[in-house]
């Protein structure tokens, strides 16, 4: 019982802590720094940011003094304050694997590229990765998750994101015997996969968000990526190319969610999807085949059968992360990683002509927008993974809208460590 806040609790007794470096101060690591001010025994002891006040302003508020934090990018210097109990802002990423008194990197900045490199430099140097990433994960989560294990730390996701949260529901479900059919997710912004972030950038600065992230959420991208990590974790499958994003409401979801034998459009279950009528929670289709189970649902008010709606109707994003921080030092248990390898990818949709020389641009971009379909044939036609577009990038033909983009059409950039780790990934048949 309050397991998690008695153990922070006995850590602060005994004078020890977890001390982290968080990397990405936008809405999410803003928030979760506010949110760990109030925790026993965790600690921010790094923010890496590139624009160092906007860490500071983040710190403060949170609770801590500003005579408490040093600005710096020296190694040397940043040791010694942490020594003497200061809190460091740097704009140098490396401190946050190197510095020896870290005991978990946390990555909020969204950005797939750059997540590869930190996720790969804390694991080699054998810290804890905790990942708001998502958009990493989903293209390279299951080879760093290997080279987790063998270093001996923990690679995971987190609570609070759609994606944690359908995997804290099928523990659940999993963990009283039934049987998960469909694992969903509710989608917040009707689905426009043509948006831009010109179309929309009233609308992100109403949200607090930069446009290219909410045209990452609008165009469907953000949902098929984060679908895409859970394929990875429960080695289920999207049922289309894209998922069918069934309308549906908590009273209906069950009728919705069948086969089309049984009047649904399933073609299978073992499968993911996503609904604009259960924002913003996160829910799952269950059964069992047991008579006296069966009967005890009925009498709870979950229906007939033999399916059931378990359905979470919130999810706290990074609010949730000291769960995840917790679980991941304390007890080495992931909140959600890939433990069925790469069996879904988010491939690229061409959003309008692309022309010769071009480039891409990547998520939440004009130019591609992102579709869940089953790695197998991801590799059969050669696909290109939409988080592994980086900035260098090019189209080396002319690509029409509405293209599924393969690798022949755009030169990739092999010298980005993304690249590097999915192309060894892919070897290793992981």
């Amino acid at each position: 019982m309050f397991k998690i806040n008695r153990k922070l609790k006995e850590l602060k007794h005994n004078g020890e802590r977890i001390s982290l470096a968080i990397i990405g101060c936008g809405k999410m690591g803003a928030s979760l720094i506010n949110q760990l001010g109030d925790i026993d025994a965790i600690e921010v002891s790094l923010v890496v940011e590139h624009t160092p006040e906007k860490a500071k302003i983040a710190l403060v508020d949170s609770g801590i003094s500003e005579d408490k934090i040093i600005n710096t990018d020296s190694y040397d210097e940043a040791y010694e304050a942490l020594n003497k109990g200061f809190v460091v802002v740097s704009s140098n990423y490396r401190l946050a694997y190197k510095l020896l008194q870290i005991t978990a990197v946390i990555d909020a900045t969204g950005n797939p590229p750059f997540g590869a490199e930190i996720a790969a430099k804390s694991i080699q140097y054998h810290k804890h990765f905790i990942t708001l990433n998502v958009e990493c994960d989903a293209v390279v989560g299951p080879i760093l998750y290997d080279m987790a294990k063998k270093a001996g730390v923990v690679y995971t996701g987190i609570a609070g994101d759609e994606p944690g949260s359908i995997i804290e529901l099928c523990d659940f479900a999993y963990g009283i015997g039934l049987e998960i059919l469909v694992a969903a997710k509710g989608k917040n912004n009707p689905l426009d996969n043509y948006a831009n972030a010109e179309i929309l950038k009233d609308e992100a600065e109403k949200k607090g968000l930069s446009p290219r992230m909410l045209t990452s959420f609008v165009d469907g991208t953000n949902t098929m990526i984060e679908l895409n990590s859970v394929c990875n974790c429960l080695g289920f499958l999207p049922d289309t190319f894209g998922c069918h994003g069934i309308p549906t409401s908590p009273e209906k979801a069950v009728e919705d969610f069948k086969l089309k034998e049984d009047g649904g459009v399933l073609s299978s279950y073992k499968t993911v999807e996503f609904s604009p009528g259960m924002s913003p929670g996160v829910f799952l289709i269950v059964t069992s085949d047991k008579k006296e189970v069966r009967d005890l649902m009925k009498f709870l008010g979950f229906g007939d059968g033999p399916n059931y709606l378990l359905n979470r109707p919130y999810h706290l994003t990074s609010l949730e992360t000291p769960i995840t921080i917790y679980n991941a030092v304390m007890e080495n248990e992931p909140t959600i990683a890939p433990l069925h390898g790469q069996v879904a990818d988010t491939v690229s949709v061409a959003k309008r002509d692309i022309k010769k020389g071009e480039y891409l641009d990547g998520i939440g971009s004009d130019k591609v927008f992102g579709k869940l379909t089953d790695h197998t044939r991801s590799i059969k036609e050669d696909l290109l993974p939409i988080a592994l577009i980086t900035k260098n990038t090019k189209a080396i033909v002319d690509i029409p809208k509405d293209t599924v983009i393969d690798l022949s059409m755009i030169e990739l950039d092999e010298e980005e460590t993304i690249t590097k780790l999915r192309r060894r990934q892919n070897s290793m048949k992981l």
